[in-house]
């Protein structure tokens, strides 16, 4: 009697032992997940995707076969807070890129061409008393920020600019 109770207590303690060494690997596991959530390569699902191929074969000017260069990265701003940008290289423009979510109609183009995209050739001003009030003027600083974390550590997407289906 006292040897299968002996053993009944190992074997109780050793399903402790495997159910202990399982718990603290489902939580490394989940470190190891809230970090990558964290990561500088964000994810890009298939709608945005899309949504940035339509965006791109529309207002992409080079030629119909040139590649088109977008790096994609969370970038953490002066404020704080972590947003999604891609920095388009054939376009010199930032994207912000949550906007593109979801694949979208001529006229959501448009809005997204003015109120999602920063040409760094126009809307970068040097200070930010030159910005005076603007709500669509960023700094050199600012855009330099974004562009670099972008291209370092960001994900690359190529996309070719297609025709417009009829």
């Amino acid at each position: 009697m006292f040897l299968k109770t002996a053993f009944i207590y190992r074997a109780f303690l050793l399903c402790l032992l495997a159910l202990t060494c399982l718990q603290v690997n489902a939580m490394d596991k989940a470190s190891h997940a809230v970090a990558d959530s964290i990561s500088h390569k964000p994810r890009i699902d298939k709608n945005m995707r899309l949504a940035l191929q339509q965006f791109v074969s529309q207002y992409a000017s080079h030629p119909k076969n040139a590649v088109q260069h977008i790096h994609i990265a969370r970038v953490k701003t002066d404020t704080g807070e972590t947003a999604l940008y891609g920095y388009w290289k054939e376009d010199q423009s930032i994207l912000i890129v949550h906007f593109f979510a979801h694949p979208s109609e001529e006229t959501g183009l448009s809005w997204l061409h003015h109120k999602a995209r920063i040409d760094l050739k126009t809307d970068v001003v040097a200070t930010e008393e030159e910005m005076s009030g603007s709500n669509y003027l960023v700094t050199r600083a600012w855009a330099d920020h974004i562009v670099n974390t972008c291209v370092q550590q960001g994900q690359l997407l190529l996309l070719k600019r297609k025709p417009a289906r009829k």
